[in-house]
């Protein structure tokens, strides 16, 4: 079933809004332009739009917000402590909580958030047809090695990402790694959100795991990853399989982008042929394509 756009805002805050019931009340303009809902104890919840936020009325106490996290965690907690340790949790539909409060570290790793006094809720949205002119360099004559996105945090990386493997899964296999659930938002074996007919999703693998598997069972024309974080010598088994990777970047210029160790690697490694920076405005998601050239590459890892 692909979720309906307009039950987007819905969707996501439906778990909290008998804490706060002033989100029931917002209009359907400001949830179609709603990009996150933060809920913070001691101060008003504020919804931020593209351009402007939307304060509300009331202030939620720590109780609410506790309340609000039990609610995430279907009344278990105790079932969402390793969600709650790496400080967010997805929702049905791809949305996200994520969490702010006090650390609780063993053996120098992050075991526990507790008291946790601010949530993020981040609206996922199938912009459909963002991505078709992004799409449009796979159909030139000259074959696309690898993608890389760019952009800062909230510039579309992932709806940009998850229509690509719409358009893309129409003609190529894809082998998607979910590790976070927000591009397909499986539910029950079944994405909720339309990452296209010929892909293959690997919901909650980690990057490493779920490439591997990919390369060996799924035979992929291309691997698809939100987030840069992946073993090059993966990347490498990926180049030497002839599959082709897909992935995404925090990183907001291509200066930074060099400087940027992790980048500046994949992209010497030879798997990157074709970058695409995002930003984000009140009028949508712009997008500059950038071709590399051959020589700009060093194949090695």
């Amino acid at each position: 079933m692909i979720e309906s756009k307009k039950s987007e805002f819905d969707c996501a805050v439906s778990p909290v809004i008998r804490f706060i019931p002033e989100l029931a009340g917002i209009s359907a303009e400001i949830k179609s332009m709603a990009r996150e809902v933060r809920i913070r104890a001691g101060r008003p919840t504020v919804i931020c739009c593209a351009g402007y936020d939307r304060i509300l009325q009331g202030v939620a106490d720590a109780k609410t917000v506790e309340s609000c996290v039990s609610a995430f965690c279907e009344s278990s907690i105790h079932s969402y402590e390793k969600e709650l340790a790496q400080g967010y949790i997805t929702l049905k539909g791809g949305h996200r909580a994520g969490f702010c409060g006090t650390a609780v570290y063993t053996d120098d790793k992050v075991s526990l958030i507790k008291n946790i006094s601010s949530i993020n809720i981040r609206i996922a949205r199938q912009h459909i047809g963002c991505a078709d002119k992004l799409s449009e360099i796979f159909n030139e004559d000259e074959l696309v090695k690898g993608l890389l996105i760019i952009g800062k945090p909230l510039s579309g990386k992932t709806t940009v990402l998850r229509d690509l493997c719409r358009t893309l899964g129409s003609f190529y296999k894809l082998a998607l790694i979910d590790e976070r659930d927000e591009i397909a938002a499986v539910h029950d074996g079944v994405p909720q959100l339309d990452v296209g007919l010929n892909t293959d999703v690997f919901s909650g693998f980690y990057k490493n795991d779920g490439m591997i598997r990919a390369i060996r069972c799924m035979s992929p024309d291309y691997v698809v990853t939100d987030e840069l974080g992946s073993d090059f010598s993966l990347i490498k088994q990926c180049m030497n399989s002839g599959v082709g990777l897909i992935m995404t970047a925090h990183c907001d210029s291509e200066a930074e982008m060099y400087r940027n160790r992790d980048i500046a690697r994949l992209l010497d490694s030879g798997a990157i042929s074709h970058i695409v920076r995002l930003t984000l405005d009140k009028y949508g998601i712009k997008q500059q394509i950038i071709k590399r050239n051959i020589s700009d590459m060093r194949v090695s890892v």
